[in-house]
């Protein structure tokens, strides 16, 4: 939890906090920034719009909070839910395309949100803020990178954990831009619906994986 805000010490008031974060992340989906006003999260929370002044000194404060929160939750889930035994096709290939179709799911199903947090990050002036919400978007990462690693002889890269994380950075990058950007030179090159988005990052992740430029040392003959 941010450091904006104390916490309730009264089960009611913990629960009044929990719909206003709630409220705060539904609304920034829904609106964006801009459009994430006080009054109007303070409608879907249930509250009045004083009550929310009364927690948090400003807008900025409120959506600081609701954005850890969320991030927090994800962290959560995805150390719960993201394992090796959690996939049904336990080959590299089949994690790695479970993988990309998660993360285009993740970005279709809440572009708005994402779209609100990336730029909140980019533009907020609170430098913990920032440390904090870096920090676990990380944590989310490093999960992955720990999944594929299950897979490092499969590797032939000298670095498995460098090379597993710029695939997946990469990865992101590309499905950020096609999820939240209306114009890019992605929509105007190459318009690909999401299902042959996501076959050709598979294809092109795993061929990274399998023939990166710095070859693992070949083991000496004893012979």
């Amino acid at each position: 939890m941010t450091t904006d805000v104390l916490a309730p010490q009264q089960q009611r008031s913990r629960d009044t906090l929990a719909r206003l974060l709630k409220a705060t992340l539904e609304t920034l989906d829904a609106h964006g920034l801009d459009g994430a006003t006080i009054p109007r999260i303070a409608e879907v929370a249930g509250v009045a719009p004083a009550n929310v002044y009364r927690r948090f000194r400003d807008r900025d404060a409120l959506f600081r909070a609701a954005l850890l929160d969320g991030l927090e939750a994800s962290v959560e889930a995805t150390a719960k839910s993201l394992r090796l035994e959690s996939f049904k096709d336990k080959t590299l290939p089949g994690v790695v395309a479970r993988l990309v179709a998660l993360q285009v799911q993740q970005y279709r199903a809440r572009p708005g949100l994402l779209r609100a947090l990336t730029r909140f990050i980019e533009q907020d002036t609170d430098a913990t803020f920032r440390t904090k919400a870096l920090a676990l978007a990380k944590q989310n990462l490093d999960r992955v990178v720990e999944v594929l690693l299950e897979f490092r002889d499969e590797i032939r890269h000298r670095d498995p954990r460098r090379a597993i994380t710029f695939a997946i950075l990469t990865m992101a990058t590309v499905v950020e831009v096609r999820a939240l950007e209306s114009v890019s030179l992605w929509h105007e090159a190459l318009p690909l619906s999401d299902a042959a988005l996501q076959a050709e990052l598979g294809r092109t992740i795993l061929a990274y994986l399998r023939s990166a430029g710095e070859d693992k040392p070949r083991k000496r003959s004893r012979n």
